[in-house]
């Protein structure tokens, strides 16, 4: 199942329970050479279209109430953060243990909740998509966060949209812009007020501690901008402050300013480099390119991703292709081989049965050497 850049494929096979299929760096190539790999990709790639050029405050942007029925779970997820009061932290820095009774809760109610979002032929669609729903918003365990859990949620979009109960294109931009936006702003309440620790963070190495898309659909919305806000303006913190609004790459960018401190070079180290490329057209290509090399394809964010029916390990069918042909080129190279071996030893054989046996000698060359005459002996003169 291969979704075009404009299209969402509808699924309609059975559902099971999505499992693991990355359990070594030896498996990632299953992994991105999957089916769900590059239905995925394509998906990204169709909601960032969506919106290029558009702003997060454009009043014309079409919610329609499939959207306005899965953003309202977030009003149920905040409700219950304010139902349990923090433990005292005392000597740690991260992870507030009252984190793990709000994932206690998200685990009680996630069935029913997600059972509510889907159509009603496709309620045994829940199996699939509850892994991904309670991947989205951490892990209750190291209470972390990180940009595979961000994947997760994108994930459960995805198959939200598979099912029937979000419909491409008309609910892409509000998914991006309004549902995406409202899921950024919830999970930035989880980091804070749970003091979560960053997933697997690379510090100044990583584009982000927590966040990645934001940073893809951003820059699409930034793509000929009417303010005329150039890569290198989000490095003025007045600037982002104004326009934090407007597009989700300043927003971005805002919360790490109020979370961070020290210079924006410091802590920031790949941002302030990617604010030298000079338009947002070749931003927006980079970043694609970032998040598919420091985000999909490493093994310590990919061991997690489960693969069911919707999200297939399937392999795709250009790879079955290229593998046959690369297969059959190598027993035409074995075949070749072993012809060339063959013909070698026979070229061998012959030579060795060109070769004639040296004449035997008649006589003993030893019994044929006189001996030397005998020396006179010297006569001594007296």
């Amino acid at each position: 199942m291969t979704e075009s850049h404009h299209t969402h494929p509808t699924f309609s096979g059975d559902f099971i329970v999505p499992k693991r299929e990355v359990f070594a760096i030896f498996d990632m190539a299953k992994w991105y050479r999957s089916e769900a790999y590059d239905n995925y990709m394509n998906f990204v790639h169709r909601i960032n279209d969506a919106v290029k050029g558009v702003q997060s405050n454009d009043s014309s942007i079409n919610v329609s109430e499939r959207v306005k029925k899965v953003i309202s779970i977030f009003d149920e997820f905040e409700s219950w953060v304010a139902e349990f009061p923090l433990e005292d932290m005392q000597e740690q820095r991260f992870g507030n243990k009252t984190y793990r009774k709000w994932y206690e809760r998200l685990q009680e109610r996630a069935d029913d909740l997600i059972t509510k979002l889907l159509p009603e032929d496709k309620k045994e669609a829940k199996v699939e998509l509850l892994p991904y729903l309670l991947d989205s918003f951490g892990n209750s365990t190291r209470i972390d966060y990180g940009s595979g859990h961000e994947v997760a949620f994108l994930f459960f979009i995805y198959c939200l949209y598979s099912v029937g109960s979000l419909v491409a294109p008309e609910d892409d931009k509000a998914v991006v812009l309004r549902l995406f936006a409202r899921y950024l702003r919830f999970v930035r309440l989880l980091q804070s007020k749970y003091r979560m620790e960053p997933a697997g963070s690379r510090g100044v190495h990583a584009i982000d501690d927590f966040q990645f898309a934001p940073f893809i659909f951003g820059s699409s919305q930034l793509i000929g901008n009417k303010q005329r806000l150039t890569p290198d303006h989000y490095l003025n913190a007045q600037t982002v402050e104004v326009h934090q609004r407007d597009n989700l790459f300043f927003e971005a960018i805002q919360y790490i300013n109020e979370t961070k401190y020290g210079p924006f070079y410091e802590h920031s180290n790949q941002l302030y480099n990617i604010s030298a490329v000079p338009n947002w057209e070749k931003v927006n290509g980079g970043m694609f390119k970032m998040y598919e090399g420091e985000c999909l394809k490493k093994f310590p964010v990919a061991q997690h991703f489960v693969f069911g029916n919707i999200l297939s390990s399937k392999i795709q069918s250009k790879y079955v292709k290229l593998d046959e042909e690369t297969r059959a080129a190598l027993d035409k190279e074995k075949v070749e081989s072993d012809k060339k071996k063959a013909e070698d030893a026979t070229k061998e054989m012959h030579l060795m049965d060109a070769v004639k046996p040296m004449d035997p000698i008649e006589e003993d060359p030893i019994e044929s050497v006189k001996p030397m005459d005998s020396i006179p002996e010297k006569t001594v003169l007296e």
